[in-house]
């Protein structure tokens, strides 16, 4: 018997090599209207997202004040800025402003939110929503008000003050170093608590109930419950909380800067390095040490960050 022996054509190549591999430009071509409709949102990113990027990186080698030609100055920008007292201050208030927010803003949105999961049976849609509703005013708007509120002469906080002690209180605490940060605590406390709260109620009514009831028919009290059960399960949401929380303490600008007129407080108590990094950029007009400043606090968020997931046991 004869065996016929099947070769391919010399012109076919790929048949011969195996399976039919389309290249690049042929795959494009197929899918041509898949690129196109996703092209616009690339070339969106590439010009207002990832060339301002690479741009603050090469300006923060740079002594640049935005008209004259940029001087390449290597790490020195990076230098003046840790070695700038201005700088560890900043960094001291912002740590300060970031663990007390923290702290008031997620505890509290916490324990809102465990009791109204626990004890609130109706109503809890209006709760979440008059929580959310101070998300819907600028931070600007916020301040303005606070300014009002905590005023020498006008404010409320004096004249309440004033009421209960009979005699008339003209306290300055916006001019205060010791209380100029805990009024920034309170305002970013009152308008991000109901984000925070909606997260955590969201947490807890995804938690399955036959855990809660396989936990007491086992002999577990309240306390046990909620620190073996509850907890554990809600430390994903926590750390999303912290986390965000942590990057909106970094950049924080708003508040500081309406409370102080721009000018950092008594002694610089209210300087942040958001406020620093404004001030270089647009009063010195130092772009590019501005520009090395903005990639030191990207360091920060990212180093605080870990710090957080660390301490809350995550692994991100």
């Amino acid at each position: 018997m004869s065996q016929v022996t099947m070769t391919a054509p010399r012109g076919d190549t790929s048949r011969a090599a195996g399976p039919n591999r389309d290249t690049l430009g042929a795959r494009m071509r197929e899918h041509s209207t898949f690129y196109l409709m996703v092209a616009p949102f690339f070339v969106l990113f590439g010009l207002f997202g990832l060339a301002p990027i690479v741009a603050a990186f090469w300006i923060g080698f740079t002594d640049w004040d935005g008209l004259n030609p940029a001087r390449f100055v290597g790490l020195d920008n990076y230098a003046a800025i840790v070695t700038d007292p201005l700088f560890g201050k900043a960094v001291a208030n912002t740590i300060y402003i970031w663990i007390g927010s923290t702290v008031v803003t997620v505890g509290a949105a916490f324990v809102l939110a465990y009791l109204i999961n626990e004890y609130v049976m109706w109503g809890r849609s209006f709760l979440r929503m008059v929580f959310l509703l101070p998300l819907l005013a600028a931070p600007a708007v916020i301040a303005i008000i606070m300014s009002v509120l905590f005023s020498t002469n006008a404010g409320l906080v004096n004249a309440f003050l004033s009421f209960v002690t009979g005699d008339r209180v003209t306290y300055e605490w916006l001019a205060s170093t010791g209380w100029i940060k805990p009024i920034i605590i309170l305002m970013i406390a009152w308008r991000f608590l109901g984000f925070h709260l909606l997260l955590f109620v969201a947490g807890l009514q995804s938690i399955p109930r036959e855990l809660y009831d396989a936990a007491r028919v086992d002999g577990a009290g309240g306390w046990q419950v909620f620190a073996r059960v509850t907890f554990p399960l809600m430390l994903p949401i926590i750390f999303f909380s912290a986390t965000s929380s942590t990057v909106g303490a970094f950049q924080l600008f708003d508040e500081p800067f309406v409370l102080t007129n721009g000018s950092g407080g008594t002694d610089q108590a209210a300087e942040v390095l958001g406020t620093m990094l404004y001030r270089t950029a647009f009063n010195d007009f130092r772009f590019g040490l501005a520009s090395a400043l903005s990639w030191v606090m990207f360091a920060l968020i990212a180093v605080f960050t870990i710090v957080n997931s660390r301490l809350l046991r995550v692994r991100v």
